[in-house]
């Protein structure tokens, strides 16, 4: 239980109060679930890469020039043009290079 920072005070100062081992499990699995559904409710902004294949094909630049610049597999940049993978840091990249060119 010690594991995380936030934890291991959680459980020194239930510990402190004289709550038992099972006392201090329970809130911090409601602290957890609590958590965990924050995250799967946030929205998050995803790229646009609807463009990413256009802007490629308009400049007749093959997909293995893109995956050799960028040392990955075809397969990951088709991936990514497609909409099928996300790497946000990637999807990125693609776009300053095909705007550069």
């Amino acid at each position: 239980m010690s594991g995380e920072a936030r934890t291991g005070e959680c459980v020194a100062r239930q510990t402190a109060a004289g709550r038992t081992k099972k006392e201090i499990i329970r809130p911090l699995k409601r602290a957890i679930a609590r958590e965990i559904l924050r995250h799967l409710t946030t929205p998050i902004t995803v790229p646009d890469v609807s463009g990413l294949r256009p802007a490629r094909l308009a400049k007749n630049i093959t997909l293995t020039t893109v995956a050799e610049h960028f040392g990955v597999r075809p397969a990951v940049i088709s991936c990514i043009e497609r909409g099928t993978r996300r790497d946000d840091g990637l999807v990125g990249a693609c776009r300053d290079r095909l705007t550069a060119t």
